[in-house]
């Protein structure tokens, strides 16, 4: 029997694509244990809506929410809850829309959170001092069981710096193929982590390779195929995004926990540990990218938000509220002067990085979008989608108040039968890859011709033709 921790993620189910399984599907491998986060998730629901003004400085209306004791004794109105009976306490019933004295004056939480908050009453209002205090989570107690043999999607692909390699992530396993002009080359597999491969990126030389999985990094020697190093300590949880920084020695990851935590952590690789973390978002990180430069890193959260950051100082320069959703994807433009993003909320929009502005909505389509790039060629945006899509997009426009239709060409490349999560395209645009929900590895030209479609669990060497 597996354990599934993330059955408490709020979420819509008609934003739930299946890109998020690879955040779920991780949990077919994670042993039964136990996981009582609910305390912890009420505390930042108060702490991100109440505390702003019922705290020590402020106390509106006479109540007090930094401590157990002050929303016991309640405010100028009465007691604020009634322990095991939300639908009689004040707190609960200040939430609902168009009540009087509606909390938080100014929006409405949604229904999901006050589900939360409820429940946790309901339970008897345990506090947890330290989640309201926003620190960082303790990790949760998992137990690893072996990937099920029906688990096999591939949720990572790296191209290395040259274009000759593809690095793809399937399972628990890492695969490597060299890439010709019309075909793939089966070149090594291993078997790289526990749990399902989330994240992949080469380093600049080339020669090494960094994979991420749950609370484990290792650096891979490719010349011969060897793991070199791994790292374990001081990681939360998943690793779902890697970028690998210009200096050739450091990596950015992304790390936290669902619906709790996103951080960003700086490893050194020949040293094999953390060197620096902050935190990014209240919820996963979905994806990152980083600019040419390796200054400015854009992370895509759970949270619905994008944000924009000072690599240096590990400091956020701007926040966009850029999906009405989960944003799943994001890539620069080759200078890095624009920034595409792709959400489950079926947008997939184009942003100015230095003003900051949407200039261009692509699609609005009737599925996710789980991955995208900008490629030099073209210059073209291209995508893949919960449907099983591959799209490029051309010819890019600013808003003129025309319909999005408009904005940009459209084109589809390429179709699936499943789901495609992940992608990559060599500078040329020559060569465009994509890794499939059922373990397909999925390669196309630039017209759309379909070369390559490799099941990746038993891909293996292709012998030599007989004399």
């Amino acid at each position: 029997m597996y354990g599934n921790p993330l059955m408490t993620l709020p979420m819509n189910p008609v934003h739930f694509p299946s890109a998020l399984l690879w955040l779920l599907a991780g949990t077919a491998c994670l042993g039964a244990a136990p996981d009582n986060r609910e305390p912890a998730m009420a505390m930042k629901v108060l702490r991100l809506n109440c505390v702003p003004c019922h705290n020590e400085e402020k106390r509106k209306g006479g109540l007090l929410l930094t401590t157990r004791a002050g929303l016991l004794e309640g405010g100028d109105e009465g007691v604020a809850i009634l322990e095991g009976k939300p639908e009689e306490s004040r707190l609960i019933q200040s939430l609902a829309a168009g009540v009087e004295s509606h909390m938080p004056p100014k929006k409405q939480l949604p229904a999901s959170q006050i589900k939360l908050l409820a429940d946790w009453v309901r339970a008897g209002a345990l506090w947890d001092e330290a989640a309201l205090a926003g620190m960082a989570p303790a990790p949760r107690a998992v137990a690893l069981a072996p990937v099920p043999a029906a688990y096999r999607p591939v949720m990572a692909l790296a191209l290395s710096p040259d274009g000759s390699r593809l690095a793809v992530g399937c399972r628990n396993e890492v695969v490597l193929f060299e890439v010709g002009p019309d075909s793939l080359k089966f070149l090594d597999r291993a078997r790289a982590h526990l749990d399902p491969v989330q994240s992949i990126a080469w380093m600049p030389d080339g020669k090494q390779l960094v994979t991420g999985a749950f609370r484990r990094v290792v650096v891979w020697n490719t010349a011969p195929f060897r793991q070199e190093r791994e790292i374990s300590t001081g990681l939360t949880d998943r690793i779902t995004a890697l970028r690998a920084l210009p200096d050739g020695r450091q990596v950015l990851l992304a790390d936290g926990q669902v619906a709790e935590s996103g951080i960003v952590r700086v490893v050194d690789v020949p040293g094999g540990e953390i060197v620096r973390s902050w935190p990014a978002h209240d919820d996963t990180i979905f994806a990152m990218a980083l600019s040419g430069d390796g200054k400015l890193l854009a992370t895509a959260g759970g949270d619905k938000l994008v944000k924009l950051w000072d690599v240096g100082a590990g400091t956020v320069s701007a926040k966009l509220e850029a999906h009405s959703t989960q944003v799943l994807s994001l890539g620069f433009n080759p200078d890095s002067s624009q920034l595409v993003t792709g959400g489950a909320d079926r947008q997939l929009k184009v942003w100015d990085v230095k003003t900051r502005e949407n200039t261009t909505a692509l699609a609005s389509k009737t599925t996710a979008f789980n991955a995208v790039l900008w490629s030099a060629a073209g210059p073209a945006v291209f995508a893949v989608t919960d449907d099983g899509s591959l799209l490029r997009y051309t010819d890019l426009k600013t808003h003129t108040g025309a319909q999005s239709s408009d904005t940009g060409n459209e084109q589809v490349l390429g179709k699936a039968e499943v789901a495609l999560y992940c992608l990559a395209a060599t500078d040329s645009g020559e060569r465009i890859f994509a890794g499939s929900s059922d373990g397909q590895l999925l390669g196309w030209n630039k017209d759309g011709k379909l070369l390559d479609k490799i099941d990746v669990v038993t891909a293996q060497p292709v012998a030599p033709a007989p004399p």
